[in-house]
């Protein structure tokens, strides 16, 4: 069931360079929302411009759930600025969620805010007990707020080689598959669409399980405006409009796809 709820602002703290966490109380969509799903957010309720903002969920728990974002335009920076107590305006849960992780080695990729689903999943694999692989991009350690830790199956990566593994997140990757049979892993990421692209070819090219959560505007989050295309690989079987043969709506569809599923993570 998808929920428009008033949520009330418990904290937000900057975690990383430009990076923030808030702490929303919205119990009814904490209480039904899975890994991997998001909520349209409404930065202010004088806010004018057609579209909302989606933000995959970061954490619930005890009603509360957490978002994370950088601050990058208007909405954002509105978001940044909520003070303790405001009422925001949410609908949720929306899309679908991540699946397929029970007995397998899950590798978890995130690149900057795209890691909020990977680690609404990780803790979620934490709480039933399932092997995991935890992978986290970014440009440079000021933008990380997670330790570089090899030895848990943590690996931080950065462009300039400030943290971790210097380079992206397709070395860590290689390393986790290592002497690994890939019949018994799964793939799961979030993140730039030219991240996402690398890994979606990867894991086809590899014959790797691989699930992308991807991530663009959209402007209602449930399918009426049509503004959230991906186009399939391959054609489906649908009864609706013909279009829908060839493309998907990442609102309805997804967020979450197959690697084999779409044509590109470039949307």
């Amino acid at each position: 069931m998808i929920f428009n709820e008033l949520a009330i602002v418990e904290s937000t703290e900057e975690i990383a360079s430009n990076t923030f966490q808030t702490f929303l109380k919205s119990p009814k969509i904490a209480a039904s929302i899975k890994p991997g799903q998001f909520i349209n957010i409404l930065p202010s309720e004088y806010w004018d411009k057609m579209m909302r903002r989606p933000m995959s969920v970061a954490s619930q728990k005890d009603e509360v759930i957490s978002i994370i974002y950088k601050v990058v335009g208007e909405g954002t920076e509105l978001m940044q600025n909520w003070s303790l107590g405001d009422s925001v305006d949410l609908i949720g849960p929306l899309g679908n969620f991540w699946d397929g992780y029970a007995d397998k080695l899950s590798i978890l990729i995130g690149g900057g805010v795209g890691i909020a689903p990977i680690l609404n999943l990780h803790n979620h694999l934490d709480e039933l007990g399932e092997e995991k692989v935890l992978i986290m991009g970014a440009r440079n350690s000021s933008e990380h707020f997670i330790d570089h830790n090899p030895e848990n199956g943590v690996y931080m990566t950065t462009d300039d080689g400030s943290l971790g593994i210097h380079g992206n997140v397709l070395e860590p990757l290689k390393i986790a598959l290592e002497n690994i049979d890939i019949q018994n892993v799964k793939v799961f990421a979030c993140g730039p669409p030219a991240m996402m692209e690398a890994v979606r070819q990867y894991s086809i090219s590899e014959g790797i399980e691989c699930d992308l959560a991807l991530e663009t505007l959209m402007a209602c989050g449930f399918g009426i405006c049509q503004g959230c295309t991906v186009e399939f690989e391959k054609k489906q079987k649908t009864t609706e409009h013909s279009y829908r043969n060839r493309f998907g709506l990442v609102c309805m569809d997804g967020p979450i796809f197959e690697s084999k599923e779409i044509k590109s993570c470039h949307l």
